[in-house]
């Protein structure tokens, strides 16, 4: 498995005020190191050519933007200059998480991915392209405890304001047909993650708060428990505000929770949404939470319809 830690470096390009003259500014000569190199004549170049000249969007199969070599060093060992792509850094900050990407392995692989991503994916985000895809077959992230990091989970996707990596391997075993349903499962992921947030604090602590503190103690808690005063409690998800109870005897936690009203929000209208959901919405807990999440949707630009 070829896997690589990221700990990169991203080189932030600063921009010109409006007013300045185009004739003022000179050209850059150095190319672009989320494109192919000019010139660049195999398969994968040209493929990944081709995508950017259908989407504006560029495709990356390597975090590994840039490994140019710059002569020998003082100890007379060759010397290169490395680029990477640093998902973990933001325009100011860098997360405590680190990832690891394992590649996709095929050029067969590679094609039917850009196939996927323009017939499937790309319809959904056309308000919100990123700049750049990695397209990997897994993600591995490593969250940090006191200066050691340990392995948080396997995501579907991540992102900052240069690239969002996703990982696409659940592919290669879906007919055409299913992979509509992955392609906005993938949807989901991004929404949710753009949402911020800590997993301890049920992501209360992001811009979700409003819909997350509605049912904060009820995330993962056993359905049937004593209180603190020793009072048996009975909790009913679909009465509380929850759209799915997949559980016998847990209630879902907070991802699964939002992934749910993502996606019932963006394939349903609202007559269709309260048309299935209205009658289970007992105590108003329904209503709260369709109205907290239905503003932060509209702004990711994403639509299932």
């Amino acid at each position: 498995m070829k896997l690589k830690i990221l700990f990169c470096i991203i080189m932030l390009a600063g921009s010109f005020c409006a007013c300045q003259k185009e004739e003022e500014l000179a050209p850059s000569r150095t190319p672009n190191p989320f494109a192919p190199l000019p010139g660049a004549t195999d398969e994968e170049s040209k493929l990944r050519e081709e995508f950017y000249k259908n989407t504006g969007c560029h495709l990356l199969f390597n975090d590994t933007l840039r490994h140019e070599y710059r002569g020998l060093d003082e100890n007379g060992q060759p010397f290169y200059e490395t680029e990477l792509l640093g998902i973990e850094w933001e325009m100011t900050a860098m997360k405590s998480s680190r990832f690891r990407f394992e590649y996709l392995q095929s050029q067969e692989q590679k094609s039917r991915v850009v196939r996927f991503l323009q017939t499937q994916l790309l319809g959904y985000m056309e308000n919100v392209l990123p700049y750049s895809i990695l397209a990997v077959n897994r993600i591995d992230e490593y969250s940090s405890d006191y200066g050691s990091y340990e392995y948080a989970g396997s995501p579907l996707t991540c992102s900052n304001l240069q690239c969002l990596a996703m990982d696409v391997n659940r592919l290669w075993k879906l007919t055409e047909e299913e992979e509509k349903t992955f392609a906005q499962d993938l949807c989901c992921e991004m929404i949710f993650a753009s949402w911020g947030g800590s997993s301890l604090y049920s992501y209360t602590d992001g811009k979700a708060k409003e819909f997350f503190s509605i049912n904060q103690y009820d995330y993962g808690q056993e359905k049937e428990y004593e209180d603190y005063w020793g009072n048996p409690v009975k909790l009913v998800p679909l009465e509380i505000g929850f759209l799915e109870d997949p559980y016998e005897s847990t209630v879902p936690s907070a991802k699964e929770d939002a992934i749910a009203y993502i996606k019932a929000c963006l394939s349903m209208t609202e007559e269709e949404f309260w048309a299935k959901y209205g009658g289970n919405d007992i105590k108003g807990n329904t209503r709260r939470k369709y109205n907290a999440i239905k503003p932060l949707l509209e702004a990711s630009g994403i639509k299932f319809n």
